[in-house]
């Protein structure tokens, strides 16, 4: 089944996932998430929004 996943699913072209450091206490709402992602999309991966692939350690 995984060898065939392409004939099932199409490749995601820009980046459909975030993530970012939360200081405890604070809970992200979708308006949040929405522009740590169009951050992600136009700037790539920074301290900001980052990825799995490129992340960055939580602030002191």
């Amino acid at each position: 089944m995984l060898k065939r996943r392409r004939e099932w699913f199409e490749r995601v072209e820009q980046a459909h996932q975030v993530l970012w450091w939360v200081p405890a206490g604070h809970r992200p709402d979708v308006v949040e998430a929405a522009e740590r992602l169009a951050h992600l999309r136009e700037h790539g991966a920074t301290q900001q929004a980052f990825t799995f692939r490129h992340a960055f350690a939580a602030p002191a």
